[in-house]
């Protein structure tokens, strides 16, 4: 059970904050995507965190080790929500139909 929080509560605190950001104006679908993303996203820079620069060769979720868990990744939830958005408004595709055919 502790694992399941430590993996999917942090993205979903990502999840309010993004959708603070655009103004609680975002569809059911980008909702579940963006809560994929978020969930992908930080449990992978966790990880890269705790196995590279703290040298532990394995991530546990047991005492100590899963609130240093929940620590950094509460820290990446606050941060990768103004990453992404920023992403988003700095890097834009538009798709448009072409009028001569």
């Amino acid at each position: 059970m502790q694992e399941l929080v430590a993996l999917l509560a942090p993205a979903l605190m990502a999840l309010g904050f993004y959708n603070h950001l655009h103004r609680n104006k975002l569809t059911t679908r980008n909702l579940v995507s963006s809560y994929g993303v978020f969930a992908l996203l930080i449990n992978l820079c966790t990880h890269l965190v705790i196995i590279f620069i703290l040298g532990r060769d394995t991530v546990y979720f047991q005492d100590k080790s899963f609130i240093l868990y929940l620590v950094i990744s509460a820290i990446f939830a606050f941060v990768m929500p103004f990453v992404v958005s920023l992403i988003e408004n700095t890097v834009a595709i538009e798709v448009r139909k072409n009028a001569k055919r």
